[in-house]
């Protein structure tokens, strides 16, 4: 799963740069029936939990659009479009929940299920992917690079924690990247413990088990 991504394309790299309103309209122009869910109709009185947005960071955004053009193809081809209830990140990893629709106009094909299947796979993996991809950066990473901060699991490793932390939180992010830095030393010390965790004896399995805690710790306010 790991695929080592080392720099953005073109394409990637626009879609990171956009605004959250820009790539809103974008994926709203280019997907219109996976994510007819994003907007309510007037007077309509059920509010969709996609009608949020796109909760996600900038840098799993060409993933997202990578998946939702292969999903098109398979729109185009049967009939069946993926409809994505909502799009967001959980515990620093992406969540896609969708559902398969046949498209008005469109038979009931025999080999439905098989379709679900592959839908089903593609937003799988691509979710999956997104754990070995950079929420703010949108490159490589592995998902033991992760930055936990005081319980809070983020979807991005050192480099990208520290980019974002400006942004959003202006006021402490100094202290903020003091604790990721710390949390990324801690996991480096986990990676190697790892490499020889069956010939660990019981107080080293116990240091393991202390350096776990303290990435676990409640979160600093301020």
């Amino acid at each position: 799963m790991w695929m080592k991504h080392y720099k953005l394309d073109e394409h990637e790299q626009k879609l990171l740069d956009m605004s959250r309103e820009e790539f809103d309209k974008y994926m709203m122009e280019n997907y219109p029936d996976q994510f007819k869910k994003r907007r309510v109709e007037e007077g309509q009185q059920v509010i969709y939990p996609m009608n949020f947005g796109f909760e996600i960071g900038k840098g799993w955004r060409h993933v997202l659009d990578s998946l939702c053009g292969k999903l098109k193809i398979i729109q185009d081809l049967t009939g069946y479009v993926c409809v994505f209830d909502q799009v967001k990140e959980k515990y620093g990893g992406a969540r896609f929940y969708a559902h398969t629709e046949l498209m008005e106009g469109h038979e009931e094909s025999p080999d439905t299920k098989q379709i679900d299947e592959i839908i089903d796979t593609l937003v799988n993996h691509y979710e999956s992917y997104c754990d070995y991809v950079c929420e703010e950066l949108g490159t490589n990473i592995h998902p033991d690079e992760k930055i936990v901060v005081g319980g809070w699991y983020y979807g991005m490793a050192l480099e990208g924690f520290k980019k974002s932390a400006k942004e959003a939180w202006p006021e402490s992010f100094e202290k903020r990247i003091e604790m990721a830095e710390k949390c990324a030393a801690k996991q480096e010390q986990l990676k190697k413990i790892k490499r020889n965790l069956y010939e660990l004896s019981d107080n080293e399995l116990k240091k393991v088990q202390e350096v776990v805690e303290e990435l676990m710790q409640e979160p600093q306010k301020g």
